[in-house]
């Protein structure tokens, strides 16, 4: 291969490139929605006169702005909106589900809620309604189980319809890990997929469990336990978010910073705001000014006003 020969393809290419930024400037300064350019499964939401569809990484528009509003793809399906009507559609731009719900969520284990009237059921990805929308309200697939709310109180589905657990709940999740965390009388305790209550109804507050640990509230205090209800970290926070890559942020007087999964403290609560975790990185805010932390508490960008409106602007 000569040198000239090269060149000229190395140029072609640099214009090809080129050619394809322009595509995309273009659309985003035609389309461009208050959210900006941004793909998810390969798709990314446009807005032309009011109208939303999808382009494209090469920049061809896939679903015509017709619809009202559009949801992102997830697992090859998008909710969309006309007026006030609710359907899916497949990624090619065909309808799966036509716009005549008055509300439909995103696809979870093979399953989508939807709601007729003042009832929700469920959907499978054929575009079937295989349970029938019947009950006053109801959550998405997890761990095989659907919550589900009847006369006031709540229990859980299987995927035929079949009552697993009968709604005798004040309150109620979805399962995570193999765990749900239910109310009667204030109280909070965790159920196992067969009802058993495997963690007593004692707290004030329980949340779902992440990474094999949940934060509940005993008093007027956050803290931390395993699946055995072992106290992992004692409760002495104002508030605790789930686990996340091994940490939680943690509120203590206003301030936040983040434990382990041992309970350390990695970064004591000194911040006015902690974002998650991202690639070992999080966002803090301290007295107005942005910076970054890494997983060992590290400031490896620290907070001023340059930095801030650098962050804010790429947002």
């Amino acid at each position: 291969m000569n040198a000239q020969f090269l060149y000229n393809a190395l140029a072609a290419y640099r214009k090809f490139i080129l050619f394809i930024m322009l595509i995309f400037f273009a659309y985003a300064m035609a389309f461009g929605q208050d959210e900006g350019l941004r793909f998810k499964e390969g798709y990314a939401k446009i807005s032309s006169q009011g109208k939303y569809g999808f382009i494209d990484k090469t920049g061809t528009i896939i679903v015509p702005c017709v619809y009202d509003y559009v949801n992102d793809f997830e697992g090859g399906y998008a909710v969309v909106r006309i007026k006030n009507k609710y359907g899916i559609i497949r990624k090619n731009g065909t309808t799966l589900i036509e716009t005549k719900y008055d509300m439909c969520e995103p696809f979870s284990e093979g399953l989508a809620v939807v709601k007729s009237g003042s009832k929700y059921g469920f959907i499978n990805e054929a575009g079937e309604e295989v349970i029938k929308p019947q009950y006053q309200f109801v959550m998405g697939f997890t761990n095989g189980l659907a919550m589900v709310h009847v006369n006031g109180k709540n229990g859980y589905i299987d995927k035929q319809g079949e009552q697993i657990i009968a709604p005798k709940y004040e309150f109620a999740l979805p399962f995570s890990e193999g765990l749900a965390p239910v109310m009667i009388g204030g109280k909070y305790g965790y159920i196992d997929k067969a009802g058993k209550e495997v963690i007593a109804l004692q707290y004030q507050m329980a949340s779902a469990f992440e990474e094999n640990l949940a934060a509940v509230k005993l008093g007027d205090k956050y803290g931390v336990i395993n699946k055995a209800g072992k106290m992992i970290v004692s409760p002495k926070y104002d508030d605790i978010r789930g686990f996340s890559n091994g940490f939680a942020i943690v509120l203590d007087n206003e301030k936040y910073g983040i434990i382990n999964q041992n309970g350390k403290e990695i970064v004591s609560p000194r911040y006015d705001m902690i974002d998650s975790f991202s690639d070992g990185i999080a966002m803090y805010r301290r007295g107005g000014k942005l910076g970054y932390i890494d997983s060992r508490g590290n400031e490896i960008i620290a907070a001023n006003a340059e930095h801030a409106k650098l962050i804010l602007a790429s947002k």
